[in-house]
């Protein structure tokens, strides 16, 4: 974890506290140019949300566990922000960061989609040098989400993503049970577990 957290420190240049309250992280969004929702419906523990896609640079990484292929795809990701770029230079990239994972059956795979979130102002980024790092948009439209304001062992970022995949089960919503989002805001536990909204 020491590593994950000293490799997302240097990435965006400084750490920011962690907040309690979730409308808090919505003000830090704001301070801070990432991604706010455009529509929010909120339940008793989680939201419903809608968002408009972003710029991303994006890696895959198979054959780890959640924290090592967070950790190894944050590696690569910062090395194209520095420098190891076409263009040779920074790449300003903003908060949240984390990765897109995949489930079969209700189990996770050791595949998992580890991005970054370019700052909206960078409208043509350079081409990656490595040819395992894309640029692409976000998933587009509405999400359930919960947010956590806690740190938890690395292992445990399993057992949310099982808890809320079973508590929208519970709930009869519909989505998208194929993959989950992590989405980290700060290295002091301020994050989200996002699943796709289907139908309507």
């Amino acid at each position: 974890m020491l590593r994950l957290c000293l490799t997302v420190s240097v990435l965006f240049g400084r750490q920011i506290a962690a907040k309690e309250e979730y409308h808090e992280g919505i003000d830090f969004c704001g301070d801070y140019g990432c991604p706010q929702p455009i529509e929010m419906i909120q339940f008793n523990n989680y939201d419903e949300m809608e968002y408009l896609p972003v710029q991303w640079i994006v890696t895959e990484v198979n054959g780890m566990d959640i924290k090592s292929a967070l950790a190894t795809g944050l590696d690569k990701l910062q090395n194209y922000s520095w420098f190891l770029n076409a263009a040779d230079t920074i790449v300003p990239v903003s908060a949240p960061w984390g990765l897109q994972g995949y489930l079969v059956n209700g189990t996770i795979q050791q595949k998992f989609g580890v991005f970054v979130v370019l700052v909206p102002e960078l409208t043509s980024p350079p081409e990656p040098t490595d040819p395992t790092i894309k640029i692409g948009m976000s998933h587009i439209g509405w999400f359930y989400v919960r947010t956590f304001d806690t740190k938890v062992d690395d292992q445990q970022y399993e057992g949310r993503v099982i808890e809320f995949l079973n508590d929208l089960e519970k709930d009869k919503q519909s989505f998208d049970r194929s993959f989950f989002y992590l989405v980290f805001f700060n290295t002091n536990g301020l994050m989200e577990v996002a699943f796709n909204k289907i139908g309507e």
